[in-house]
């Protein structure tokens, strides 16, 4: 049970940080619960895709720079191309008996997939993550578990509360918020580049 608990303290502590996936699920959420959900559920099945991989030891190839450098570009352009949505998409604010029209889940949720599976930066913090949690004293799998319902928890609850609280969020400051959701993911975009291709160089 402890290792069950301590797996739920680690995916609490790796995804309550503020990061691309965080970012948008806040600006889903400012205007349907089921797409941030969605969202968040499509970049916990990357996370998981890559803890399995690496569970059987089938990611080896991760040590080839070159491998980095194209998942770099690729997680740069996704992000742009997602901070250009929001931007967008920002002057469409919510409003109490207003529908507001949204892609498919299905298509939500891939988008958080993709925006996870080409983060190389995701790559990383698993591979660490799985270190940690097999460090943990007990079972490898109550650890496992734990760490799936901690991150399950923050994907369900953080966007609740966003979304049950989005009447007391006026039509400018929800504009404003989905203004800075696109600078942030830009800024990570331009991070990704700026980390493997400037200052590498």
């Amino acid at each position: 049970m402890e290792a069950f608990l301590k797996g739920i303290m680690l995916g609490w502590g790796v995804s309550v940080p503020i990061g691309p996936v965080n970012v948008l699920i806040m600006s889903y959420a400012l205007k349907s619960y089921t797409q941030a959900l969605a969202l968040g559920l499509g970049a916990m099945s990357a996370d998981a895709l890559y803890l399995i991989l690496l569970s059987f030891g089938m990611l080896e190839f991760l040590n080839y720079p070159t491998f980095f450098s194209v998942l770099a570009v690729c997680g740069a352009i996704y992000l742009s191309y997602m901070a250009y949505d929001i931007y967008k998409n920002a002057s469409n604010v919510i409003a109490p008996q207003q529908d507001v029209k949204f892609t498919s889940h299905t298509k939500t949720f891939i988008k958080g997939f993709f925006l996870n599976i080409t983060n190389p930066y995701v790559i990383m913090f698993w591979l660490s993550i799985a270190t940690v949690t097999a460090s943990i004293e007990g079972s490898f799998v109550l650890a496992l578990l734990g760490l799936v319902a901690g991150i399950l928890s923050w994907i369900t609850l953080f966007p609740l509360a966003i979304y049950k609280s989005r009447n007391l969020i006026g039509a400018k400051a929800s504009k404003m918020l989905s203004y800075f959701s696109a600078i942030i993911l830009l800024f990570f975009a331009f991070l990704l580049i700026y980390e493997k291709f400037i200052k590498g160089s």
